[in-house]
């Protein structure tokens, strides 16, 4: 039974990885880098939060407030209301760092991730990612 959880996975990121090879440069995305961790090695997730412009002058109260968002991820093994990324990250690219499958009694599994970016420090969602799988070993 776990083993054809396991391939339905593996088969729906194909499916996700195929659609996001001619990504978009102006949808957020997010990858997974290395994507196959084994104990005690360490990986990060690289977003990209492009620019819309808005369609109208900002309010003066929210003028230079929204250019930094908060990262909350989200996937199967979460709780619904996510994981949020501690900090802030900018428009464009960032490497969110900090990930370990720990040395001693570490996880093992693919791991299905997205993220949703929101504005800080009001909390208006501007976009939602790209699903990934991380594998740990």
């Amino acid at each position: 039974m776990k083993t054809q959880t396991i391939l339905a996975a593996v088969a729906l990121v194909s499916v996700l990885a195929a659609s996001d090879a001619s990504a978009d440069p102006y949808e957020c995305s997010l990858s997974v880098s290395p994507s196959y961790v084994l104990r005690g090695q360490s990986f990060s997730y690289d977003i990209n939060i492009p620019f819309f412009p808005n369609p109208g002058p900002w309010p003066p109260e929210y003028q230079g407030v929204y250019q930094r968002f908060t990262v909350v991820f989200y996937g199967p093994d979460l709780p619904p209301s996510g994981e949020t990324y501690p900090g802030t990250s900018g428009y464009w690219g960032s490497s969110l760092t900090g990930y370990q499958n720990p040395p001693s009694g570490g996880f093992s599994g693919t791991y299905l991730r997205y993220a949703t970016f929101y504005y800080y420090p009001t909390g208006v969602a501007y976009c939602t990612t790209n699903t990934v799988a991380v594998t740990l070993q």
